[in-house]
């Protein structure tokens, strides 16, 4: 329970600043899409590109040093669908 407790203070400590300071640099993959293919610049969408890499390599370089475990989550079709409706919808409202 102390280990679970602590991961999600580590993961708000971490997680709050690193958001704000995505949402404030205006980094977003459908941004980085849009700008490649409207205004031509491949800026955003290299940056993202680069942080997806690094998140592969570093996630296979933890499970190899053995400081994580990777356990497979049950898969609920119907919480996905809701999810992906609900997120959807979202989308659309917000004019993404």
């Amino acid at each position: 329970m102390a280990d679970a407790v602590l991961a999600a203070i580590l993961g708000l400590a971490v997680g709050v600043p690193f958001g704000y300071a995505l949402q404030r640099g205006r980094f977003c993959l459908n941004s980085a899409f849009r700008d490649l293919y409207l205004v031509r610049d491949p800026t955003l969408f290299r940056a993202w590109l680069l942080a997806v890499l690094v998140q592969m390599v570093g996630v296979h370089a933890l499970l190899a040093a053995g400081w994580i475990p990777l356990a497979g989550a049950p898969f609920w079709w119907l919480a996905a669908l809701v999810g992906g409706v609900v997120f959807g919808w979202g989308m659309a409202l917000s004019g993404g």
